[in-house]
């Protein structure tokens, strides 16, 4: 039976958290920085919990009441100042818009469901864009974070031509194949037939890289999909590729993961889940309904949309050929995609190892679960983005240095690199435009060790500076920090637009 938690081990544990200030602890960091049993602090955290003395936050993290609130904290900059700010300095107020913005939205659309990515936004803002920019027939709308092609499917459905980049090429496939409306779903049918009685008849294969492939998933599910897989057809003509996205969409509902909001145990009992191949059929036939109710409107769409599997910060477009981009990148220091998407690139071919995850990794914006080599770079303050990040990324670093056991203790070098990022994107998205056009982008902002960092501000400034001309920031909708589930964060629409004097 473990010994009772000592009044001395509550003093202890009250001091180092007043040490590590307002970013919070773990009872396991707790346990390691004080030599003491992990079960010992997690029982005397629970006493000092239910006598009000500490508040646990998100993600097992443990505070002294006393940093609660963190506009109590001295150093604290809140979300309000710097919206004063941005209004004095940039002259734009913060604006809002309504409507449903995230891609749960889509999942029981036709043809959005065909492959979910549940970063994406919803198909019922990029059409509202769409229509509020008056986009003509026959222009182009690029997303250089195209995702699974939710943008790309509404420039088509709207008679404009998708431009997209993406550097999942899951994704980008799955981007691909949604915007091929003029698939013959007949085609389809017989493609994806012949693929299932190959595999039906086959024996089982290989598994991927994976190690936690068997834990993911239970025997059938494993044999199944290892047969389906090896008879797919080769990537690379419509259909075929068509036929791989339905087997690329039933994984994750084949094993014991779910992927909302990312890749990971579903915590729910035993659930059952149908055979692999039930799952197959249900992909192609909802693929095939949806072709054929796409016919209706095939007067309406635009020309073929280009989608290309590659890096958005080095990717190229001709200079002013673009009427409107539309994007989401991804938020500071938040989804590792790689981690996400590991299923469909190691089941699909398109990792075979774990240094080819690694090598993606690398070319992503930057994102917390970056190699620390990659942040070698910008551990100093110099180099910025924009001036406003000397003061948050200090901040930062001196949280960290004060929390003693962070995840990493390059936190700030991954923040000035994310932002680093975001600099060559919007400067080639600037060059692709018209003069006159508009890049619209949903940012969120973040909470990091302890400070505040206003994403989609610092990405208007950002753009100001490359020589966009900001015409407004409109929050979305409000959501919650994974650190502290009582700080309110908040999604934005920033809309740049290169100046017509470019022209």
């Amino acid at each position: 039976m473990p010994a009772t938690p000592t009044t001395d081990l509550g003093d202890e544990v009250r001091a180092a958290l007043g040490a590590s200030g307002a970013v919070g602890v773990t009872a396991r960091q707790l346990a390691a920085r004080l030599d003491r049993a992990p079960e010992h602090v997690a029982a005397t955290l629970g006493i000092l919990a239910r006598r009000g003395d500490v508040l646990r936050m998100g993600r097992g993290l443990y505070v002294l009441r006393d940093f609660e609130h963190l506009d109590r904290v001295d150093d604290f900059v809140d979300p309000r100042e710097y919206v004063e700010r941005f209004e004095r300095e940039n002259g734009v107020a913060l604006g809002t818009i309504a409507g449903p913005i995230t891609f749960r939205a889509n999942e029981d659309l036709p043809v959005h469901r065909w492959w979910p990515y549940v970063q994406g936004y919803s198909a019922d803002f990029v059409r509202s864009v769409l229509e509020a920019e008056a986009v003509p027939r026959g222009a182009s709308v690029l997303d250089p974070f195209a995702g699974s092609g939710t943008t790309l499917v509404e420039a088509r459905r709207h008679g404009a031509r998708g431009l997209g980049t993406e550097l999942l090429a899951p994704a980008a496939l799955a981007a691909r194949v949604k915007t091929g409306f003029d698939l013959d779903p007949t085609a389809l049918a017989k493609v994806a037939d012949r693929a299932r009685i190959r595999a039906q008849r086959a024996p089982a294969g290989p598994l991927p890289f994976l190690r936690e492939t068997r834990r993911q998933f239970d025997p059938s599910h494993r044999r199944d999909l290892t047969r389906l897989r090896d008879a797919l057809p080769p990537e690379g003509t419509p259909v075929s590729d068509a036929v791989r996205v339905a087997f690329g969409r039933i994984l994750v509902p084949s094993s014991r993961l779910h992927r909302s909001p990312c890749l990971g145990y579903d915590r729910r009992a035993e659930r059952a889940r149908p055979p692999a191949f039930e799952l197959f059929d249900r992909a192609v036939a909802e693929m095939r309904a949806d072709l054929v109710g796409l016919r209706d409107a095939a007067d309406r769409w635009g020309p073929p949309a280009t989608v290309r599997t590659e890096d958005a910060r080095t990717a190229a477009w001709p200079s002013g050929s673009v009427a409107l981009a539309v994007t989401s990148p991804p938020y500071v220091n938040g989804m590792d995609y790689v981690m996400n998407y590991k299923i469909d690139l190691a089941w699909l071919g398109y990792a075979r190892s774990y240094a080819d995850l690694a090598a993606i990794r690398r070319a992503q914006v930057a994102c917390d679960n970056l190699p620390r080599r990659e942040t070698v770079a910008y551990r100093g303050l110099v180099d910025l983005p924009d001036p406003w990040l000397a003061g948050i990324l200090e901040r930062i670093r001196g949280n960290v240095a004060r929390q003693g056991s962070y995840r990493r203790d390059d936190v700030h070098a991954v923040v000035h690199r994310y932002f680093a990022d975001l600099v060559p994107v919007l400067r080639r998205v600037r060059e692709a435009l018209r003069p006159g056009g508009r890049f619209v982008l949903v940012v969120g902002d973040s909470l990091l060790a302890g400070t505040y960092v206003p994403g989609d501000l610092l990405t208007a400034r950002i753009g100001a500076s490359l020589g966009y001309r900001v015409l407004s920031v409109d929050v979305a909708r409000r959501r919650r920090s994974g650190q502290r589930r009582s700080f309110v964060l908040r999604e934005s629409v920033v809309t740049l637009e290169r100046p017509r004097a470019d022209a």
